[in-house]
């Protein structure tokens, strides 16, 4: 997604849509940052720690779904959704300015170049969230820091959400972040 220059104490955070960014960067670090810096940690970032977060592609795409239907209005259905997820010609940038752009904004592969994944220093799980954070904020020396949840959705789980053919279908679009952030393929 962006990058962001977190300020007192000092850290990159790469926030990955859907992976818990916004209680990091809204909650944590309210009002205390620079940036978005988009599709790359500028040369002057590179110095700090630099942290992310990822998630299991199937349950980060049934969130992003219910985050834009219980939050941004969006009435279509999963799979009219999944239509705009996996359409190439749909641009995810910071040049986005519609609703289409933003679900691809989203949803691109978390291994995508553009959310610049290769960068951080450290890579927290959601699904190890609470524990993994404490991590970062020990790193950073945040050690009695509180973990706000900002823009939480609510949802069953995504293998009780995605029919049959919608899973094979996450599991085709998002191969690359099933490999290499080691999530299980198996439904």
């Amino acid at each position: 997604m962006s990058n962001f220059l977190l300020r007192d104490p000092d850290c990159v955070f790469i926030h990955i849509p859907k992976t818990g960014g916004s209680s990091i960067r809204n909650g944590i670090w309210a009002d205390r940052y620079d940036g978005p810096a988009f599709g790359g940690v500028p040369d002057d970032w590179t110095a700090y720690f630099k942290f992310a977060f990822v998630r299991h592609p199937a349950d980060r795409l049934v969130s992003a779904y219910y985050d834009f239907t219980q939050m941004r209005n969006y009435a279509g259905t999963l799979d009219d959704f999944m239509d705009i997820v996996e359409d190439e010609t749909v641009i995810f940038d910071e040049r986005r300015s519609n609703t289409p752009e933003r679900i691809r904004h989203h949803t691109i592969p978390q291994t995508h170049p553009f959310n610049c994944l290769d960068a951080a220093d450290f890579v927290g799980r959601f699904e190890a969230y609470e524990e993994d954070l404490r991590r970062v904020l020990e790193r950073v020396g945040l050690r009695d820091q509180s973990i706000p949840q900002i823009r939480r959705t609510e949802h069953k789980a995504w293998a009780d959400v995605l029919s049959s053919s919608q899973k094979s279908r996450v599991h085709a679009y998002f191969k690359d972040d099933f490999e290499a952030l080691e999530y299980d393929m198996d439904y």
